[in-house]
């Protein structure tokens, strides 16, 4: 309920059309997935975090019936069909669903699109939104238009154009008056001429949709000039394989990544303390360490990730909004040791890069 998107299409939209909206308070996943069954459940809007999760538990059930290989290539045949065909073809994944989901709506985080094209591959159209509680939903996908990695496009009368550095502007009547008996924080907010400052950085394709690249506070601006969005990184780190990754510049020029440890996502947590990991094993390091280099070679040279960590527990701490404490990240990486990315041959064995 924190999420404006939450608000406007899951508590007023749904409302005004006579929909039942479905909160479940347990996060246990099979208590989830019964609940989504039970109600015959049309739509999910959910962080990509639990998305990922839900994913990652039908990709488990089908492996251990010994299918994964003929899923993935019927997967590979089904985004060519017609969604309703698509679903057909996986009749035997909608009915753990109840037979009648049919769209996702991802919004307060990156979405990976390959999790947005396993959906879609089911037959099940992902949509995402982008916006801030002080000006409203800045933009959208919808059912006729979602490719993937974009947010959409500018919902009229709504307003969204670029700074000069990239930043994403947004004015219109959706706009705030202001924070709360808070004039000079309003007033940095705000350009003169009245558009509001998300700090977010983004760019226009083609077509005119959004394309999110990260926020500007987190930008590392190299000793050369060049500017790296740790965004970027991150979202090459998890197309690999990593669980979710934190991005940092330890010295001037120096790129590092946190990742968590290999296994299956957990359900984020707000401000909850998470469990700490045990020693990692040899295996552990050793996968991180090919996924980290498949990553570098999909990125440029200045954006190269040239050592890594493990984060000392199961998830990394959020916001209520589900989002990563980067400064708390930050702050631990001055007091650990990290593993250095080797271009070629095995992951080193020690016991360093922990915590």
């Amino acid at each position: 309920m924190s999420h404006l998107l939450e608000q406007v299409a899951t508590v007023y939209y749904a409302m005004s059309v006579g929909a039942h909206v479905l909160y479940v308070r347990s996060r246990n996943p099979r208590v989830i997935f019964e609940a989504i069954r039970e109600h015959r459940t049309t739509s999910l809007v959910l962080v990509p975090q639990v998305m990922e999760l839900f994913w990652v538990a039908i990709e488990r059930e089908v492996a251990a019936r010994g299918r994964l290989g003929s899923f993935n290539r019927l997967r590979r045949i089904a985004r060519h069909l017609p969604y309703p065909a698509r679903r057909r073809l996986f009749a035997a994944v909608h009915r753990q669903f109840g037979g009648s989901l049919n769209l996702i709506v991802s919004a307060a985080a990156f979405l990976p699109p390959a999790y947005q094209q396993a959906w879609e591959d089911l037959g099940v159209v992902v949509m995402q939104g982008y916006g801030a509680t002080e000006a409203g939903v800045a933009s959208a996908t919808n059912q006729r238009d979602h490719g993937l990695g974009t947010v959409g496009r500018t919902i009229p009368p709504v307003k969204v154009k670029l700074a000069d550095d990239g930043e994403i502007l947004v004015s219109g009547p959706t706009l705030f008056s202001g924070y709360w008996r808070d004039p000079v924080t309003t007033a940095a907010s705000l350009t003169t001429d009245g558009w509001y400052r998300t700090g977010d950085i983004g760019r226009h394709d083609k077509s005119g949709h959004l394309i999110l690249m990260g926020r500007k506070k987190d930008i590392i601006v190299l000793p050369n000039g060049l500017n790296v969005y740790p965004e970027d990184i991150e979202n090459a780190l998890l197309t690999v394989g990593i669980r979710d990754a934190v991005v940092v510049e330890t010295k001037p020029g120096r790129i590092e990544a946190v990742v968590l440890t290999p296994g299956e996502p957990v359900l984020p947590q707000a401000g909850a303390a998470q469990p700490s990991i045990g020693e990692p094993t040899p295996e552990m390091r050793a996968l991180v360490e090919t996924q980290i280099r498949a990553a570098n070679h999909t990125l440029a040279v200045h954006q190269r990730v040239v050592a890594w960590r493990f984060w000392p527990e199961m998830d990394f701490p959020r916001t209520h909004t589900f989002k990563v404490k980067r400064d708390t990240v930050r702050a631990w990486v001055v007091l650990d040791e990290p593993l250095p990315v080797r271009e070629e041959g095995p992951a080193p064995a020690s016991g360093k890069g922990r915590r």
